[in-house]
């Protein structure tokens, strides 16, 4: 018998599965990488799939809990062993987490509706006079706010409530990334035609992340980047790049 158990368990280390440690799983709402289906009352959208696909190849059941990004960095980032997504790896937040892998590129563009042709901006150092809508405590608010412009900037609880915000004309200047832009104008039913295009913040262009905690053990990080690269590596991961457009 005690051989046995030792069999299974050299087994499982030979997997790479850590089945001992236990792993939470959050994200914040933006279309279309992770967002909550009306529908079926169930995380969806393209990094969802894809995590679930790496959770399945690293032998972990555990569910994906959508949260808002505040309720994350103050109850869930300071806890090792929490899997984060779609995290930003930029300059702003490269010592922030143990980083598993790459699940999407991205870029921020600062747009204005075409009704505001009075809005007029070509630069970060051109946007003191105006009201600048962000997601409360994301990298674009920690950025802007670092360029001393905490003051312009009219804070909302997640991307699509800045974005309705937006398109109301609650403040003048909306930084986002054009593909959840995009999608998040098609699920709101509003008119992405009605936006216009004036600068990106190149300082925040970079890839989406998986990404746990920091304190994590870096077994278990191996363990989910062997996971992620498996993943990426198949047909699958191809069949959701097409799925989305991406």
């Amino acid at each position: 018998m005690v051989i046995k158990v030792l069999i299974c368990f050299g087994l499982a280390l030979l997997s790479g599965r850590v089945w001992a440690t236990e792993i939470g799983v959050y994200a914040p709402e933006e279309a279309p990488y992770q967002y909550l289906d009306s529908s079926s009352g169930q995380a969806a959208g393209f990094a969802v799939e894809v995590v679930q696909l790496v959770l399945k190849e690293a032998g972990s059941k555990v569910p994906i809990k959508l949260q808002p990004w505040p309720r994350i960095e103050c109850c869930v980032l300071e806890q090792p062993n929490n899997l984060i997504f779609t995290v930003y790896r930029n300059q702003e937040s490269e010592l922030d987490y143990r980083w598993v892998g790459s699940l999407v590129p991205f870029k921020i563009v600062v747009y204005r509706l075409k009704s505001r042709q009075d809005v007029q901006a070509s630069s970060v150092s051109e946007l003191g006079q105006y009201r600048i809508g962000v997601a409360a405590q994301g990298s674009r608010f920690r950025y802007l706010s670092k360029q001393g412009l905490a003051a312009n900037l009219d804070i909302a609880n997640n991307d699509e409530s800045n974005i309705r915000k937006f398109f109301h004309g609650r403040f003048d200047l909306l930084p986002e990334d054009p593909t959840m832009l995009f999608y998040a104008t098609q699920r709101l039913d509003l008119d992405f035609s009605q936006v216009e295009r004036l600068f990106e913040l190149t300082e925040l262009a970079g890839e989406g992340y998986l990404a746990f905690t920091l304190g994590t053990e870096d077994a278990l990080v191996s363990q989910f980047t062997r996971a992620l690269e498996k993943v990426k590596s198949g047909s699958a991961y191809q069949d959701l790049l097409l799925k989305y457009g991406l």
